[in-house]
Formats: C-alpha cells, structure tokens, sequence
C-alpha cells in the first residue's frame, strides 16, 4: 500500500520547535520546602528526585529536530513500490543469492558527546516527544517500530549486532526473529539481509549507543561497514551515539566522515544557561539550614564541573548526604570541595580541559599546534592547582576544628604527600 507524505505525518506528533518544545521537554519534580524540617532518612530518600530534573537547551533541541526528521524520512519508504522491491531483493541475500539494493540509504548520522553532558537523556526525551516510543499500528499490515535502541557490542561482533536488533524487535512486538536466526545459524550475510528485511516492516530509526567501542576494536571497521549495508538494504535511519574518541576515529576516512555527519558536544561554558540551570536545581534543598545561590557557590559548581551537567547533579546530591549525615545541614564552598575531593576521587582527572588523542587505528597524524596544547595544559595545571589549594585550605580549617591528623586527612581526599628528610 502506497501512501503520500501527508498521509504518513498523521502517524506522528507535530513538530515542536522553541517555547513549546521546551515545555513539552522539561521536568521539574515537586518540591515543599517544608520536606527540610521532616528526619533525616526522609530527606535523604527524597534527595534522588535530583535525578530526575530535566532541563532542555540548545543540545536538546538539535537532536530532537535530527530524530525527528530521521523518522520520518524513514517512514516515506515504507510500504512503497521499491519497499516491496527491496524485499526481494533482501530475501535472495537471505538465501545466498546475488542481492542489490533496490530502496537506497536513507540516513545516517552521529551524536558525540563527553559523559556526563545529558546526551543519552536527551535522546530519550526527544524520541517521547517525537513519538518515537509509540508503535504504530493503523493503516499498515505490520506493527512499525519508530526506534530500536541499541549498545555496540564491546567486542565489536557484527553477528552480535544484528541478533540485538532482532531481539529488541522480538521484545516490543511479541515475534521470535532473534530465536528463528539462532536456530538457523545464519551466517552474517544472512543476518543482514534478515535484519534488512525486518526492517523494512518494522522500523523506522536505530539508535546504536556506546559507539566508543568500535574505535577501541579492531574489527570496528566491519560493524559500520554492516550499518552502511543496512541503511542501503532496508531504507531506515541510524544514529550513532558515542564519546569524542568516535569523531576522532569517523574523521579517518572519507567514507566514515560522510556516514558520521551531525551533532558534537564538549564541556558547557560559565554561560547564561550554566547560570540558569544552577538556578533551576540549587532550590532543591533537602539540608535543614537552606541557603540561597550565591555567584561564589555557581564558580564552585563549575570549577567542579567543568561545565558537565551531570557532575553538577552529583555534586549537590552527594554534598547535601554529606551535610545531613554529619549534621552541618547547610550548603557551602567549603562542603562542595569537601565532598568533591572526599567523594568524587575517580573523576577528578576527567574535570577540565584535556588533550585528546588519535586512537591506535589512526593511519595518519595530523600537525598540530604545540603552543596551543602547552596553553592548554598550562590552563588545567593551574585548574587543578587552585583545586589543590581549596581542598587543603578546607582540611586545614577541619584539622583545627576536630584536632585530627592534617596529613592523615590529605591523603583520604587523594591528594600525595611525600616526606622530604634533609
């Protein structure tokens, strides 16, 4: 059955761009301030709701535009003549004969992000905006999924890769693709052409996450080699979600830059919606003692931070623990460096400005500038310097307070101290 593209939209919210968008993106859970004056356990339940807050910016909305339209350039392919074609052709490749490609790629584009930026929740969001998490089941004779989200395998196994999708259509429309292709021990090129096929019925965007994998495996190549064929077998789009060290990786080679082209997102600036979203998530205070925002309080956040939304979270979750379980019960500079040094030890070395390097597959070098990198590194020793200072500056004071052992102290918050004999 062929449809036009006015048909096709009605099966998918309109879209949504600026105020409206925002709106239909954001959470915010409830909060009484009257929680500070409950117990302790209460207040230290009710903390994780800091987890739950959402607030959309400029990243948010690139990607849902990009889901958005990956869907529905996805979706005016589907149950078309050359659809129907396609399926021919996929079921000669299922069988061992010689196959084209009849329907033609439709899309493919990458998401690449450091850790801890929102990424991931960011697709999520967007994909329950755009109806990405809706079957779509009237006026076609197969279910159509809008995404399939998967994880790159860590060993990179193409085989691997095909029997996930198979699996994460199993699980959504009750079918037995997955346990049909195991039982059948279909080669890889079988695989494609199964996976093509399923396809092109049943879905319209796959989002393939934790694409850092391929960059870290030799056999990396072979699973976007698999990617391209399925985009030009079965018509879908696919998003590939991974850390910096995949752009390094997609920039390689021609054809892997052209597969790769779209969205890439570092560390935020001190800017106006670092500012804001401070704002917006300092209020969320489980302390007995509440405090307001101060200008001293948001250069801590990011000085901790650097800029990465999800360490910020952290931050004043674990800080308020520290402050209720210790009966400090109130929110200072001191208490986030404190907690930062004392607490988050494993991602100290990931806050700041860092050199990025070419991974072992890298065929060539590109020159590079040294007098930007020694200004670089120049900027993160001093960072990490002024870090150094306010953590001893803070157990100095608690030494004096609590007549503890200063040394004793420094190296519980990961900081190295050597005795130097004349």
């Amino acid at each position: 059955m062929s449809m036009n593209t006015n048909e096709l939209l009605e099966y998918f919210p309109p879209m949504l761009l600026g105020e409206e968008l925002d709106n239909a993106m954001r959470y915010l859970p409830t909060y009484n301030p009257d929680i500070c004056f409950l117990d302790a356990g209460i207040r230290l339940r009710q903390l994780d709701k800091l987890k739950e807050i959402y607030i959309p910016f400029k990243m948010s909305r690139e990607i849902y535009v990009k889901l958005y339209l990956a869907m529905v350039r996805s979706m005016e392919k589907k149950h078309t003549v050359e659809s129907i074609r396609q399926g021919v052709q996929n079921h000669r490749r299922i069988i061992g004969l010689d196959n084209n490609s009849v329907l033609g790629g439709s899309d493919s584009f990458s998401i690449i992000g450091k850790s801890g930026i929102g990424k991931s929740t960011a697709i999520a969001k967007s994909l329950q905006v755009a109806g990405g998490t809706d079957i779509i089941r009237h006026g076609f004779s197969a279910s159509i999924i809008p995404c399939v989200n998967i994880q790159c395998p860590q060993d990179c196994s193409v085989k691997g890769l095909l029997l996930s999708i198979l699996g994460s259509v199993d699980d959504v429309l009750g079918t037995e693709y997955q346990k049909r292709a195991t039982r059948s021990r279909a080669t890889v090129d079988n695989l494609i052409g199964m996976v093509s096929q399923v396809a092109v019925n049943h879905i319209l965007l796959i989002v393939v996450d934790e694409c850092q994998n391929i960059v870290r495996n030799k056999h990396g190549i072979n699973v976007v080699s698999t990617l391209t064929q399925l985009i030009n077998s079965s018509g879908v789009s696919i998003c590939l979600v991974g850390l910096p060290e995949t752009e390094l990786f997609f920039q390689e080679e021609m054809q892997l830059a052209r597969r790769s082209i779209g969205l890439s997102y570092r560390e935020f600036p001190c800017d106006d919606f670092f500012i804001s979203f401070c704002q917006q998530v300092f209020p969320y205070q489980y302390v007995a003692n509440r405090v307001p925002l101060t200008t001293e309080i948001i250069e801590t956040l990011y000085q901790c931070s650097s800029g990465i939304i999800g360490i910020v979270l952290s931050l004043l979750i674990e800080s308020q623990q520290v402050a209720i379980m210790t009966g400090q019960e109130t929110i200072t500079k001191e208490l986030l460096l404190e907690t930062f040094a004392s607490r988050m030890h494993n991602i100290q070395g990931f806050v700041g400005v860092r050199k990025e390097k070419r991974p072992q597959t890298a065929t060539r070098e590109k020159k590079k500038d040294h007098e930007s990198e020694k200004t670089q590194e120049s900027k993160q020793s001093v960072s990490a310097t002024k870090m150094q200072e306010g953590v001893i500056s803070v157990i100095a004071e608690r030494t004096l307070e609590e007549n503890a052992d200063m040394i004793s102290l420094l190296e519980k918050s990961g900081i190295c101290i050597t005795e130097v004999v004349a």
